[in-house]
């Protein structure tokens, strides 16, 4: 029976019907051209024999006209295999990188490897499957020459011939066992492989920890340890690999010498002619390269079934935000947001119980809480970047889940604490808020977030590259072009995610100025520590262990003199 994972492979294959059939009639081409060849030698040398000169000459322009017709044929037939097999890897990097992008937070968050393990499923293991399928031709081609050969080694000797097959069962006993061991290790070495990806991304992403705490030998450490481990399975894995060739070779080695030594004997008997010595050693010396490569190939895609197996368990991971198949509009005219009976957990870990909570159209409505209260969970919810264990999220009494994926996040825009910039120019980051929509507004987005008197001083204005994650941008500079991005998308409901909490006072007066301006006239959520910028929220809302235990303005809740007033009293240093 097919695995899936190579049934899987073919159909992504069978997208490309039509270099596949150049493959496969430019593959048969060959084969017959090659089978071709025996046949001749033995007509030439029967006829030196016979000494019939004339005709030698006839034979020897057949093969020359062969030689002369396979050189194309074998340049399409290679052509076309590299190619499909290029496509296909584009096509398999094209559906994970769709998937990472529609799988929710909590497969980001619980991936073992992180990061660099997705990467290197996208880079090392579809490069094995692409390895794999260039091998892939040689069934195309391969099975047809060997058919043909050994129907012509039949045809000269039946009973030699008979010896022959009988040596071929050990030999695919073997190879079957080598290809067990082959998956085995291969995997292993795929996941140690990976391993190191997510290592080698956590020492570049936390460099300047790694240099201020001077772990740079622990790194080294932890990297020494995922390579010797990687190291090993592909000793065992390179063991198996290279095993199967020469115990092969040695096995037709000597099984050529046993015909050699047959066919002279039948030779001075008169039994045989010159010829069909020639034409039969040159059929067997030939069929040595259809099965060498067709046991190279087998062997190879048992490395292939393994890392297909990686991608497609990705490609099928079900962790995404569902959609519905019959969304409602998203109202037009909308009057409120409600938390009603709203719970969520990861895993057995409770982060929200029960919350219920409403917000009127153009409410600025702070959460606040100490650390893993789940006041970013709460906003996350909204979006649907995971979705309740309990309870819903309601706009205008209509679950958020009811409506189109991308509808809904097109009515919310973000400014966050950890900021994301594209490694792109300032304008294209701004532009990003909505690409939809024409990029004359760039500019306008960047002085009503008060930015654009600093970019205005870079090298190159608008179109200065800001780096990767816009590291060649100071941190308020990037928070204000994240602000400016939000201006630019100008969506109904906004989100600010502890937006100032790691710039330092300055910087936080020129974001501040950019971040009011954007809440004037939209429904803000303002997720902070810094309970002093938030004075002014229509409403304030305080979390503890994931329960919504206070609701009020600040005033109010200064007076009641609980929880609010010992996270202020604690932050503004009065008892």
């Amino acid at each position: 029976m097919m695995p899936p994972e190579f049934r899987r492979v073919l159909q992504e294959l069978l997208l490309h019907r039509k270099r596949l059939t150049v493959v496969v009639l430019s593959g048969l081409v060959m084969a017959l051209i090659d089978s071709a060849t025996p046949p001749l030698m033995k007509a030439i040398f029967d006829r030196f024999q016979s000494g019939n000169i004339d005709l030698v000459q006839d034979s020897f322009l057949a093969l020359v006209l062969l030689a002369i017709l396979k050189a194309p044929t074998r340049y399409a037939h290679f052509y076309s295999m590299n190619v499909v097999s290029e496509m296909v890897s584009i096509g398999l990097r094209k559906k994970l990188q769709s998937k990472f992008m529609s799988l929710n937070l909590n497969f980001h968050n619980n991936y073992a490897n992180g990061a660099g393990g997705l990467i290197s499923r996208v880079l090392n293991d579809i490069m094995v499957i692409h390895h794999g399928l260039r091998l892939f031709a040689d069934f195309f081609r391969e099975p047809i020459l060997f058919l043909a050969l050994v129907g012509w080694l039949f045809y000269i000797d039946w009973k030699l011939t008979c010896f022959v097959i009988l040596v071929l069962p050990p030999i695919l006993w073997f190879l079957r066992q080598v290809s067990k061991s082959i998956q085995k290790y291969g995997t292993h070495g795929q996941e140690d492989l990976e391993q190191i990806a997510g290592t080698i991304k956590e020492s570049i992403d936390g460099v300047r920890i790694i240099q201020s705490f001077n772990l740079e030998t622990e790194m080294e450490k932890r990297f020494d340890a995922d390579s010797n481990k990687f190291l090993h399975s592909r000793r065992k894995f390179i063991g198996y690999l290279e095993a199967a060739s020469p115990i092969s070779e040695m096995v037709v080695t000597l099984v050529i010498l046993s015909i050699l030594a047959y066919i002279g004997f039948e030779i001075s008997n008169g039994k045989a002619t010159y010829g069909d010595f020639i034409a039969y050693v040159a059929a067997l010396l030939m069929l040595s390269s259809p099965v060498k490569k067709l046991q190279e190939s087998y062997v190879r895609i048992q490395e292939t079934m393994v890392a297909s197996r990686r991608v497609f368990s990705l490609v099928d991971e079900g962790s995404i935000v569902p959609q519905t198949q019959t969304p409602k509009a998203f109202p037009k005219h909308w009057k409120s947001i409600e938390f009603r009976d709203l719970s969520f957990a990861y895993g057995d870990k409770p982060i929200l119980k029960n919350i219920n909570l409403k917000i009127q159209r153009g409410e600025a409505v702070a959460l606040v809480g100490e650390s893993g209260s789940g006041k970013s969970t709460l906003v996350n919810l909204l979006q649907r970047f995971v979705d309740p264990t309990a309870g819903s999220v309601l706009v205008d009494g209509i679950d958020i889940r009811e409506f189109n994926l991308k509808e809904l996040r097109s009515q919310i825009a973000m400014v966050t604490q950890d900021v994301f910039l594209f490694s792109d120019t300032i304008e294209k980051n701004i532009w990003s808020g909505d690409f939809a929509k024409s990029k004359d507004g760039v500019e306008t987005s960047a002085k009503k977030a008060n930015a654009h008197p600093f970019i205005i001083k870079t090298p190159e204005g608008y179109s200065t590259k800001v780096g990767d994650r816009g590291n060649l941008l100071s941190g308020g500079e990037k928070q204000r072009i994240s602000i400016a991005r939000a201006f630019f998308k100008d969506a109904p409901i906004l989100i600010l995610d502890e937006a100032t909490s790691s710039l330092d006072t300055a910087s936080e007066v020129e974001v501040q100025r950019g971040l009011e301006s954007l809440m004037e006239g939209r429904t803000t959520f303002v997720v902070a520590h810094r309970l002093a910028s938030i004075q002014n929220c229509s409403k304030i809302c305080v979390l503890r262990a994931g329960e919504l235990i206070e609701e009020g303005v600040h005033s109010e809740l200064l007076a009641k003199r609980s929880e609010y007033y010992r996270l202020f009293s604690h932050q503004s240093g009065s008892h």
